[in-house]
Parts: C-alpha cells; structure tokens; sequence
C-alpha cells in the first residue's frame, strides 16, 4: 500500500519565484515552437535544404565558409588549424587544402578579388594570396572578448565586414547589442567605430511569435535560445536581392539586412536541421550554402539551399 501523499510547503524564499514561474507559464500551450516551422518570406526553405554534405571528422568544427575567387569550390576553415579547404560544391568532396599558418581560432573566411581572407576570434586577419602562396597578417585592433565569428566583403565599399558575436562596451549607447566592424581594404584599417548596429530587441520583435512551452522557459531564464538571443555567427551577401544575411548560432536565426545596416527580417533557422550554424556564403547561381559544426557527438555538415519562386 502506497504512503499517504502530503504536501509539501516551499520555504517562504522560494515561494515567489515559484509562483512567479507558475503565473509566467500558465498560458503557455504545448504547441511545437515555430523553430521547426518554414520561412515563408525568404527565397530560400531553410526547412528543406536540396542537399546535405556531411563531412570527414577533419571539418567537424567547420566554422567559416566562403566561394573560392573562381567561384569553383567552396572554402571552409575550422576553429583549430591554418589550414583553408577546397571543396566541391556538388558534391561535397574535399579537393585540396592550402596550409596558410599557425593553429588557431579561425572563425571566418572571404574571399576578396582575387585574394582569400581568414580572421581570428581576437580580430586578426590573414591575408592569403593564392597565386604566389604569400600571405600577410593585420591586427585589427580587436580582441578575443570581441569574439570576431564571421567575415563577409561588400564589394560595394571595398571592405571587409567583421561580425562579432561578444558584447561592444566601449560605446554606452550600444552596450549590450551586437555590432560588425569594417576593415578597409584600401588603407588596411578597422573603422574605429563599428559601421552596423544588430539591435537584439528588433531583431526579436521581427521573429515569429512564440507560444511554445520549451520557448517560454528559455525567455523566462534568458538562455541563450530566447527570443531576442543573436550571436552573429557568420554572413554574406545575397547575390539575388542585393542584403546582408546573417546567420547565428546563439539565438538559432538569421537575420537579413539591407545594404545600408536597416533589418528587414529576421526567422528562426529550423533547430531539426541546423546543429550548430555557423558559416554562409551564396554562389553565382545565387543558391545559398550554410555549414553547421557536429558539436560533441554529430557530424560538421554543409547544407545547400536552391532559391524559390517568389
């Protein structure tokens, strides 16, 4: 025979946030959060890429991605080794490597005219010139609590974008967003202040709504999943409309950009699909790659994403 139940009472201290919890939650249906729900804005289904390349233990922890400058292969970098990966676009096969330098947290790669570019967490850039195999090194400026994640060039401006996924204090105007430096490419300099402003509360606002019982949880305790989380992970430029999109990691979305910095869009990236995004880039015929690291026990993998009719 099962004991009598009883109840039992929470000390006076723990009673209100419980109670609090309880209120907060309360309308809260069961539903499945929209994270696994199509975008129905962008050209592109991001619940339905039209190939998947996993690829060898070597890029389990791809980071950065970008087009070769003969728009041929696909190049990755990892977040452990100087190394860039050529890679098939069809098929996904790794063709060559190039070894460029030291071990390191490389975090993106981009190519500019005829030039690569990779960059560091901590802001420094490499300079890799394929045809003569030299390469040249910039400081920028930046440093490892920047967290630089991601490098696109807007041909536009003749400059590099660095995305950086740490908090910017030194404006307190800004403080607590999130921010992307430029480099210039002409004079070798980072602009001293940063040239677009990701505001996290706009970007929440422009996701879809969310009633889910796991995503109340997650914006009650402020996880790095909540509604307004953005970690810029990486980004690129749209060949078909001309934006910035930019993916995140921290916050699971990507978020599209006009040229100027405005945010016309933001969606939820399909948690059933995306581990852990954290490369972009887009090829001439304007379909849109997105790498995802494998995390501790998955597979790096590479998503591609033909544009639809809209």
């Amino acid at each position: 025979m099962s004991a009598p139940f009883r109840f039992r009472f929470l000390p006076h201290s723990n009673v209100l946030p419980a109670v609090l919890l309880l209120v907060y939650l309360s309308g809260c249906t069961d539903n499945t959060p929209p994270v696994n729900a199509p975008a129905t804005t962008l050209p592109y289904r991001l619940d339905k890429p039209d190939t998947v390349f996993v690829l060898p233990q070597r890029l389990k922890e791809i980071s950065g991605l970008s087009m070769s400058p003969d728009g041929r292969h696909l190049l990755a970098v990892n977040d452990e080794e100087g190394l860039i990966y050529y890679i098939d676009p069809e098929t996904g096969v790794i063709h060559s490597t190039f070894h460029f330098g030291e071990a390191g947290d490389y975090e993106g790669v981009e190519t500019a005219g005829g030039d690569i570019y990779a960059v560091k967490s901590n802001g420094v850039l490499s300079r890799i010139m394929p045809d003569s195999g030299k390469v040249e090194t910039y400081p920028t400026g930046l440093k490892k609590s920047n967290d630089v994640e991601g490098l696109a060039f807007d041909a536009a401006n003749n400059r590099l974008l660095l995305a950086c996924k740490g908090k910017d204090g030194k404006n307190p105007a800004i403080k607590g967003e999130r921010v992307i430096y430029a480099f210039d490419l002409s004079g070798k300099r980072l602009s001293e202040t940063p040239v677009i402003t990701l505001h996290l509360a706009e970007i929440g606002r422009l996701k879809k709504p969310v009633s889910g019982f796991s995503q109340k949880l997650n914006d009650f305790f402020s996880t790095d999943q909540k509604t307004d989380a953005f970690g810029p992970s990486g980004l690129a430029f749209c060949p078909i409309d001309g934006n910035l999109y930019i993916i995140a990691s921290m916050g699971k979305a990507i978020a599209v950009l006009q040229p100027d910095g405005k945010i016309i869009q933001a969606e939820w990236l399909p948690s059933g699909v995306f581990r852990q995004p954290e490369g972009i880039c887009f090829d001439r015929q304007g379909r849109m790659y997105i790498s995802s690291e494998g995390g501790k026990k998955g597979d790096g993998k590479i998503f591609r994403f033909s544009p639809q009719n809209r």
